[in-house]
């Protein structure tokens, strides 16, 4: 007889007000510090609030980092430092805006060298789990850089 599994749902809940006097909106998730947001200043927002272009990509972001470090404990892989900048290109197709390439460089340098195939292992795995960046349509390049110090 075969056992089945039953999948676990996650589920994250944020609320949202916008604000009309500001100019922008803030979002909300319990506990968790405020964000301000509004639209880019590149369709009329303004500079200092987070866009929806930049969560995304922070979002995408942070994810990677989060999934690396999650795999990296799991391989026993000792991390010195690890920092990370995105970029995300967003293009008009058929109606609306889309977000068609994300691109992550990750700089990790290693406590000990795990040897490259680790290493490599380790950034594949990220990549091929950071649940964010399987739920998009757009193409995820990761271009990291590594040293083993």
């Amino acid at each position: 007889m075969a056992t089945t599994v039953a999948s676990k749902v996650h589920e994250f809940e944020v609320s949202s007000k916008w604000y009309f006097d500001a100019g922008n909106g803030r979002v909300d998730a319990g506990s968790r510090m405020p964000i301000l947001y509004g639209p880019p200043p590149e369709f009329g927002g303004q500079e200092n609030v987070w866009s929806p272009e930049h969560l995304l990509c922070s979002s995408v972001a942070t994810c990677y980092v989060t999934t690396l470090l999650s795999f990296a404990k799991l391989l026993k892989v000792e991390i010195r430092n690890l920092a990370i900048t995105a970029s995300a290109e967003f293009e008009k197709k058929e109606i609306c805006l889309e977000a068609t390439r994300i691109i992550l460089r990750p700089r990790i340098s290693f406590r000990k060298d795990p040897g490259r195939g680790v290493a490599e292992k380790l950034i594949d795995k990220a990549k091929r789990y950071c649940f964010i960046s399987n739920s998009l349509k757009g193409e995820v390049v990761v271009i990291p850089e590594i040293q083993f110090t």
